[in-house]
């Protein structure tokens, strides 16, 4: 048998849906962990600059010069890592208080540097510094296309112009991220490939020992058609002779002189006389014994089967069950039923299935081949 391809298109689309469902999990999933790193970062920032904020002010109320809170947080954060996280402070001018890179101390942040953008609102970065509260978003640069938006949050010194300002460059975490989401896919795309393979491999057992069921079962089908076949050669065989030996005085003639010729019943109050010749099937309903005619008439009659099958001509009548006497010139054709069983068709139609056991489908056989 050829062998089907329903495995491998089974594979591609397992492999084309998982893929898709993959692809579209993860891209959701990195949009969400991406917005929550955002947040997490801005939030992160925020709680540092309070916890900054909170220790100056005590510096400053402790008697603390401000010059000297000034230089103690700048020996604090230089050298700070400008390249992923850092802290500063600015004053309400928008001057540089502290940074990492003391070369930037003193620098003034100018209107339109760059501007500060959350969910609600973009405003001014120079803006937010003036008004000496706290604040988050996405810095961005528009005029300065070499500099990197970061993750800033500003956050005010109590009693003082002081505006504490937390910087986290975008490209870091974004980066960080996009490193998680490619080992993320390669994961996925293993995953996938992996229970694709192994659902190809039950699948293709599963389907080999299907095909061998199939093959089987086509074999003994095949082997059932041919087996029929010759059976309807028998019988027309078998029902030539007999049209032969109807009309031609034989010696088989003679050997079943014996035989019954007519079978007596009645119609309601008339006694009639059947030839035997005349007869298509007798069978059994209801405990009623009955004769059908070529003719399609059906008579009651007073012996049973057993009695019937014993006076008339083997070579032409066969007990094929229980139920049913056949004549073999009423056989029309024999046909598959079920499993290891046949199913005669006969003319007259017979008022129920006639159905050959697979017990007697030998002793059928050895009948029409006589």
């Amino acid at each position: 048998m050829q062998q089907s391809t329903l495995p491998f298109r089974t594979l591609a689309a397992l492999f084309a849906i998982a893929t898709l469902v993959a692809w579209m999990s993860f891209r959701y999933f990195y949009e969400q962990a991406k917005e929550a790193l955002l947040t997490s970062k801005a939030e992160s920032g925020r709680r540092e600059l309070r916890e900054i904020a909170s220790l100056l002010a005590f510096q400053l109320k402790g008697g603390t010069s401000p010059e000297e809170v000034i230089r103690r947080l700048q020996e604090s954060i230089t050298n700070m890592d400008e390249q992923s996280e850092f802290v500063c402070m600015y004053n309400t001018s928008g001057i540089e208080l502290c940074h990492p890179n003391p070369a930037m101390i003193g620098l003034k942040i100018n209107p339109g540097n760059s501007r500060l953008v959350n969910s609600t609102q973009a405003e001014d970065f120079h803006e937010v510094l003036k008004r000496g509260q706290s604040a988050s978003g996405i810095r961005q640069f528009p005029q300065a296309k070499q500099r990197i938006s970061e993750v800033v949050s500003v956050y005010p010194v109590t009693n003082t112009n002081w505006m504490l300002a937390s910087h986290a460059n975008t490209a870091v975490w974004q980066n960080e991220i996009a490193t998680l989401y490619r080992q993320c896919i390669l994961a996925a795309v293993s995953l996938v490939l992996g229970i694709s393979i192994g659902c190809f491999i039950l699948i293709r057992l599963i389907y080999q020992k299907y095909e061998t069921r199939l093959q089987r079962k086509l074999d003994g089908l095949n082997a059932e058609v041919i087996e029929v076949s010759a059976l309807n050669k028998h019988l027309l065989a078998s029902k030539e002779k007999q049209e032969t030996t109807a009309t031609t005085v034989t010696l088989n003639e003679a050997q079943h002189a014996e035989s019954r010729k007519r079978l007596m019943t009645y119609h309601k109050d008339q006694i009639i006389s059947i030839a035997v010749q005349d007869v298509a099937f007798i069978y059994l309903a209801e405990g009623t014994v009955s004769v059908t005619t070529f003719h399609s008439e059906a008579y009651p009659i007073n012996n049973s089967l057993d009695e019937l099958m014993s006076q008339l001509d083997a070579d032409s009548f066969y007990r094929a069950n229980r139920q049913f006497i056949l004549n073999i010139r009423a056989i029309d054709s024999i046909l598959m039923y079920g499993r290891n069983q046949l199913r005669i068709q006969t003319t007259p139609v017979a008022p129920e299935a006639i159905i050959i056991s697979k017990h007697k489908i030998a002793d059928f056989k050895r009948w029409l081949d006589r």
